[in-house]
């Protein structure tokens, strides 16, 4: 029962302890700084840091080298006005203490030292508590020793002695907690926490700025753009003006910003240039007291200007760092405005050639377009042949695509050594893959030329004769033709070459312009006995008189040949020549025909060619056969 009672008490007396401590502590907070100035000075210097982190955040994207100056001094002024502002916040933090502490002194004399005494009795609580919970431990532990040697009899009351002293060990653990939790918030108090370590912690967020030693940070411009717009493309030049819009944009929030922290600096700075007035016409009124000869008098007047002397500085300290600030946040604003300025003009100088360089685009495209129109009506004008003109369309529209797209891709491209290189590496691999098409194309020019190939020529490519049809950019058309000796006909199928057979080793054969005619030839079997040279005479005469029906084209041809040549040519005529063959003599007269009327021809030499022999009965009888014609050179 003893041990129940002193637990007991020993439970109220601890309890009493720590909410008598507990109480101490509550009253002494209950008087700090008032909330609302402690927010104005922590609102204005949260603010301030924000701002100048803004500041600290711009780089420069777009304008001139000298933008590097106006950042350099907004950045150096962002730091002073925020080193102005954490002097003014400690020392109306202080000034504001030595208030709550006048006033305390002045309501309760003896309040002076109860924040000491407090944590005097706070300390001396911890300690007791501390000996005690020592004391109740070593209690326990002898307990458990006695219980673990004595008889089942006596054992019973030694463990309830140990529960009891456990439930007191657990009472004073729990007030030693407590004790420690209100020694921190009392020890915080007297170390001047609240606003003044609060403003502590906000100078630690921004160390850069109360560092000892600084150093000196540049910022360099890599690469102007206001110099590189002049030589950027179209694309270049519109991401330079979208990047001086971005950093107006920018610098018109920070100036904004930077007025809004003015005027909470002015509304903190107007209440203390108040006090300064009132306190400046206080001096006046203690200058203005008559004299007197009192020393009492004359001592209180002294105290007076003390007083005075030290609240005016403590003022002055708080007013000065603001004023200050204020100074230098309208030197930012105007930097702000002078760096904004310049990089309107520089936004107005790139607009302006941004304008000027799509007009440029905009007249070479008209200037390519006016000229494909003309060379179109010339085509239309004065090309009649309906293949030619089609050809120089198809060629007029490649050369005038190719010049817009020049043209287009020179205006919004500016890295062309890069472009370059692409371009090569893409030509590159377009030659390897359509190299065939390539010889085409390069062939086409050959085929068109002046001795190249005409629609309705006639052709010998790859063991395949023909009349060519169509002549494409990469192909080739042919009428194929077939037969036996002098006899050739459409089949009826169209043959298809690459223009590359040109440049091929296969063989490419076609008639000479001028010379749309082939050479003929009768051949007669001589009778024994008969006498050549008059057969001869009279078949070779025959053959000239048909000749001469169509011999002006055959000269039209010579003529254009030999023009063409530059050259002198032996003119086509009709020859005969009498030679041996296994079964005798043989007369042959050859002559050129019109390739055109080849079967015409040979009907109408055939029919005098037997109109002569069965009216000539000596010639008749020298003739061993019927004429033959036949074609010595396959047309």
């Amino acid at each position: 029962m003893a041990s129940l009672k002193r637990k007991a008490f020993l439970s109220r007396g601890g309890l009493i302890v720590f909410f008598a401590v507990a109480l101490a502590v509550l009253s002494w907070g209950a008087a700090q700084t008032p909330p609302s100035q402690s927010s104005m000075i922590l609102a204005h210097l949260n603010q301030a840091i924000s701002w100048y982190r803004q500041i600290v955040r711009l780089d420069i994207t777009a304008g001139q080298p000298s933008d590097t100056i106006y950042l350099e001094n907004a950045r150096s002024s962002a730091a002073q006005a925020l080193q102005l502002a954490f002097q003014a916040a400690s020392a109306e933090a202080a000034l504001l203490a030595q208030k709550k502490k006048n006033a305390a002194d002045a309501a309760n004399p003896e309040a002076t030292s109860q924040p000491v005494d407090q944590q005097q009795s706070i300390s001396k609580a911890a300690t007791d508590t501390d000996k005690r919970i020592a004391d109740i431990q070593s209690q326990i532990a002898d307990l458990n020793a006695q219980i673990a040697k004595a008889p089942s009899k006596s054992r019973q009351a030694l463990i309830s002695q140990r529960d009891a002293l456990q439930g007191e060990l657990d009472l004073y653990t729990t007030i030693q907690d407590s004790l420690k939790k209100i020694a921190s918030v009392a020890n915080s108090e007297v170390t001047g926490s609240g606003l003044s370590v609060q403003i502590a912690q906000l100078k630690q967020s921004v160390p850069e700025v109360f560092a000892p030693v600084k150093n000196a940070t540049t910022s360099t411009v890599q690469n102007s753009k206001a110099s590189a717009a002049d030589s950027s493309g179209l694309f270049g030049q519109i991401t330079i003006l979208f990047g001086q819009m971005r950093d107006m944009h920018d610098i018109d929030g920070q100036m904004a910003d930077t007025v809004k922290l003015r005027d909470t600096a002015d509304k903190l700075d107007a209440p203390l240039r108040d006090q300064l007035k009132a306190m400046i016409q206080q001096g006046r009124d203690i200058v203005n007291r008559p004299d007197t000869p009192d020393p009492a008098q004359t001592a209180a007047t002294h105290r007076d200007f003390e007083a005075l002397t030290t609240q005016f500085k403590q003022v002055a300290d708080v007013a000065v760092p603001l004023r200050q600030e204020i100074i230098v946040l309208n030197q930012t604003h105007g930097e702000l405005q002078e760096w904004r300025t310049s990089i309107g003009a520089e936004y107005k100088r790139v607009l302006r050639g941004l304008l000027l360089r799509v007009g440029g685009i905009l007249l070479a495209l008209a200037f390519v377009f006016g000229l494909g129109q003309i060379w179109s009506h010339a085509t239309y004008r004065y090309i009649k042949d309906a293949r030619r003109r089609r050809q120089l369309t198809l060629i007029r529209r490649f050369v005038i695509g190719f010049l817009m797209v020049i043209i287009v891709v020179s205006g919004f491209i500016s890295e062309f050594s890069s472009l370059a290189t692409f371009a090569g590496f893409i030509t590159a691999g377009i030659a390897v893959a359509l190299q065939t098409v390539i010889l085409s194309l390069a062939a086409y020019f050959f085929l068109v030329g002046r001795y190249g190939v005409r629609i309705g020529d006639r052709l010998t490519v790859s063991g395949v004769t023909g009349d060519v049809v169509e002549i494409g950019l990469v192909r080739l058309y042919l009428m194929e033709l077939s037969g036996t000796g002098i006899d050739l006909y459409p089949t009826g199928r169209v043959v298809v070459f690459s223009n590359s057979v040109m440049f091929q080793t296969a063989p490419f054969f076609k008639q000479l312009p001028g010379t749309a005619y082939a050479w003929h030839e009768v051949a007669v079997m001589l009778a024994p006995g008969a006498d050549p040279a008059k057969v001869e005479q009279k078949v070779l005469d025959t053959v000239t008189s048909v000749y001469s029906e169509y011999k002006h084209s055959i000269d039209r041809q010579h003529a254009l040949v030999e023009r063409i040549l530059d050259a002198s040519v032996a003119a086509p005529a009709p020859k005969a020549q009498v030679h041996f063959i296994d079964s005798g003599l043989e007369l042959t007269v050859r002559f050129p025909v019109e390739i055109s009327r080849a079967s015409d021809i040979d009907d109408e030499m055939t029919r005098k060619l037997m109109e002569l022999i069965s009216g000539d009965a000596e010639l008749k009888a020298s003739v061993a056969n019927s004429p033959t014609l036949r074609a010595p050179i396959r047309a």
